[in-house]
């Protein structure tokens, strides 16, 4: 089985040295009897076998150590010292794994970190790096993951596939909006799409694949839905209008794919809905937080979605998302009946 240490090093500014040494043991699986001193975490080191380790360093200035405390209060010299101790712990993981083959180390720094996305320096081999853009915090990142931590994870976000079939119009409709993407600068043909929070990722029945839609009030109910389940339900109100209800279904369709995994780790789950329930007055962009900006809605029939897969282009000759291109895809191939 492979085994996958990860130490961050943000965790052990506040520790002093004894603490240190235990979080260490605890994190690398070490023998009691290991010393509390960089030494003995040499030795330590070059006896271990074969594993990933993984040094997340994103500590805020991390040059403290390095500069003049002279004007600083009394804490900050205490504060320089810490990190400079730090950064021998560093060193010596560094110089433990060229002597030991077996040692897959792997150092991880913050370039840019905000609330909704950082790019970190991903150090895969000695002077080799490559960057990552992503969502998530420096203890959630994907490429420290092990392989069993990878298969169970939870996307960052869900993408909803939402298709309108309640007998309002002469055969089911395919519901896109035109949303506002700033990194493009047009309005791109889109799917209700959103971040899944803190919330949604509460315990739930990791077996449950499509249910009922219920009251999100009602945590009984609500807690058979995966977190992304729970995003589409609040994604489709603030995007669409749409309260869904008993009548509608909510399948997955993906537990989680990465749409362009060359420069950012950033993963969506695919989320089915099936509108039966009465809808008419309902639709609204009004929901719309933030920097959300939408024009309008699209019910594309599947003579439309197909013409509009096959050229590549909305109607207004505007390229559209992989999102976009997967529920045109899902609808007309009517996958989303079976």
């Amino acid at each position: 089985m492979q085994k996958v240490y990860t130490i961050d090093l943000s965790m052990l500014v506040e520790l002093d040295k004894e603490e240190i040494y235990d979080l260490l043991k605890e994190k690398l699986h070490l023998p009691d009897y290991c010393g509390t001193n960089l030494d003995a975490l040499y030795d330590a080191l070059t006896e271990m076998g074969e594993c990933d380790i993984n040094i997340i360093d994103c500590r805020k200035d991390d040059n403290e150590g390095s500069r003049d405390n002279s004007s600083k209060s009394p804490d900050s010299s205490k504060t320089g010292s810490k990190y400079s101790y730090i950064d021998k712990i560093k060193k010596v993981f560094e110089d433990a794994s060229e002597l030991n083959p077996d040692i897959n180390l792997h150092i991880i720094t913050g370039k840019y970190l905000s609330r909704y996305i950082s790019l970190y320096d991903y150090g895969y081999q000695k002077g080799r790096h490559y960057l990552n853009a992503s969502r998530r915090s420096p203890e959630r990142l994907v490429c420290t993951k092990s392989s069993e931590e990878f298969k169970n994870m939870i996307p960052d976000a869900v993408s909803c596939l939402v298709i309108i079939d309640n007998g309002l119009y002469d055969e089911p409709r395919l519901l896109l909006s035109r949303e506002y993407r700033y990194p493009t600068g047009q309005f791109l043909l889109s799917v209700p799409a959103g971040l899944i929070d803190a919330d949604d990722a509460k315990s739930y029945d990791s077996n449950s694949s499509s249910c009922k839609c219920n009251d999100e009030k009602d945590v009984d109910t609500f807690s058979n839905m995966t977190p992304a389940m729970r995003a589409a339900v609040r994604e489709i109100k603030e995007e669409t209008g749409i309260e869904l209800t008993d009548k509608d279904i909510i399948k997955t369709v993906n537990p989680l794919v990465f749409s362009t995994p060359g420069m950012t780790d950033e993963s969506n789950a695919l989320v089915s809905v099936i509108i039966r329930s009465d809808i008419e007055g309902q639709l609204s962009q009004d929901g719309a937080e933030g920097s959300e900006l939408f024009d309008g809605f699209e019910l594309l029939t599947k003579e439309k979605a197909r013409e509009i897969l096959k050229n590549g282009v909305d109607d207004n000759g505007i390229f559209y998302s992989v999102y976009t291109c997967i529920a045109l895809m899902y609808y007309v191939s009517d996958l989303w009946k079976e």
